[in-house]
């Protein structure tokens, strides 16, 4: 990493059309004095408002990976495999999006790296697959398919920070911890709009170099907002009631 680079950052995935998540992690991040700020990817997918999170995440200028809802909503990958809930908000998603935020997602790249990171939505083995990292195998699977001394995924919708200490793998508990050197961590930031892990709080990430600490946080929105919003727009009811269980 260069002397410029930025030594506090923020970093958050799954946005899913949540515009107000978005809005709110967005907001938090700033007072949070991060200096940069990486998006992991799914901008779109299940929430109400797939245009509106797109163009907020191009005026942050910020690196932007592809996730697979992206590429969903763009039928760049096979739909298929989705349940029937994911598929009508992709097809719907498809409907509505622009074509200028339809481009946009489409040249989006599967992974961005320096020195210090490498940020891939799903795994850094095969990021093309969209594989799920879930069990501490899969995960010290993927330590070998990337030299930075940080990772940082999404797409689970689960938060976890993995250390790597000369190949012995420790999952700390607690949502933030001290960065050690010569350690590794592989990071899912969670999900902004559509948290998995039974805490319906947005989440995303933040990685202070100087401090040398890394911490999940969560952050308050209004959730029956953007409940109404995925049922005024006709999606599956589901999208709107597990916003308020976080699963």
């Amino acid at each position: 990493m260069s002397a410029n680079s930025p030594k506090r950052i923020g970093i958050f995935s799954d946005v899913h059309g949540n515009l107000q998540a978005f809005e709110a992690v967005i907001e938090a991040m700033q007072q949070d004095n991060v200096e940069g700020i990486y998006c992991c990817g799914d901008i779109v997918g299940y929430g109400a408002n797939p245009n509106e999170c797109v163009e907020l995440t191009r005026e942050l200028q910020c690196p932007i990976i592809a996730g697979n809802h992206d590429h969903a909503a763009l039928l760049l990958t096979d739909i298929s495999y989705f349940n029937d809930v994911a598929k009508a908000a992709v097809l719907w998603t498809k409907k509505v999006l622009t074509s200028k935020n339809s481009q946009f997602l489409q040249d989006l790249p599967l992974t961005v790296s320096d020195d210090h990171f490498y940020f891939v939505h799903a795994s850094p083995k095969a990021p093309e697959q969209w594989n799920y990292i879930l069990t501490m195998g899969e995960a010290r699977t993927n330590f070998e398919y990337f030299t930075q001394q940080f990772c940082f995924i999404g797409h689970s919708h689960q938060p976890f920070i993995i250390e790597d200490y000369e190949d012995n793998l420790i999952c700390p508990a607690q949502p933030d911890i001290q960065i050690k050197p010569g350690r590794r961590y592989l990071v899912n930031v969670g999900s902004v709009g559509q948290p998995r892990d039974r805490n319906p709080k947005p989440a995303y990430v933040i990685c202070d170099l100087e401090k040398e600490i890394l911490e999940i946080k969560r952050v308050e929105y209004d959730i029956p907002s953007a409940q109404n919003a995925i049922i005024k727009e006709g999606l599956p009811r589901e999208l709107a009631e597990r916003l308020a269980y976080g699963w």
